[in-house]
């Protein structure tokens, strides 16, 4: 999400963990509805697509049995805000921040992904990856 120089993260608080506000596509909906019906109830914005960003495949491989899962894709888009008042939390202890992109290379440093969130490393990588796609524009 675009708010001129800043992105919009979202931050557990206890044990800094980010990644970027995001969900699942619902049965029968569009990358753009998907987009806007989580920004409605993530981060109380109504938004316009600007663009897709970058779409992508990820495999989940097990560790035990090395078997091999595909999930559904990442989709991440660029969109700017047309309405709505974002929110500052939407969950407990998980604040939405805004962070200035002149700021954002701070968050590309690796760190120990807390054990809670194990399940998401993948997603983090890509939220990483994104951020350094829109830092660099």
């Amino acid at each position: 999400m675009d708010f001129d120089d800043q992105l919009i993260i979202v931050m557990d608080t206890s044990n800094g963990f980010w990644f970027l506000p995001g969900g699942g596509v619902e049965q029968n909906e569009s990358i753009e509805e998907t987009a806007k019906r989580e920004a409605a109830e993530e981060l109380g914005l109504e938004i316009k697509i600007n663009q897709i960003v970058r779409v992508y495949h990820v495999t989940l491989v097990s560790r035990q049995t090395r078997d091999q899962i595909k999930i559904p894709p990442f989709i991440a888009v660029h969109a700017t805000p047309l309405g709505g008042q974002l929110k500052k939390e939407y969950a407990s202890n998980r604040k939405i921040v805004l962070i200035k992109k002149k700021h954002c290379k701070s968050l590309l440093h690796d760190f120990e992904i807390p054990r809670e969130y194990q399940c998401m490393k993948p997603y983090h990588y890509i939220s990483k990856e994104v951020v350094r796609q829109l830092v660099t524009r």
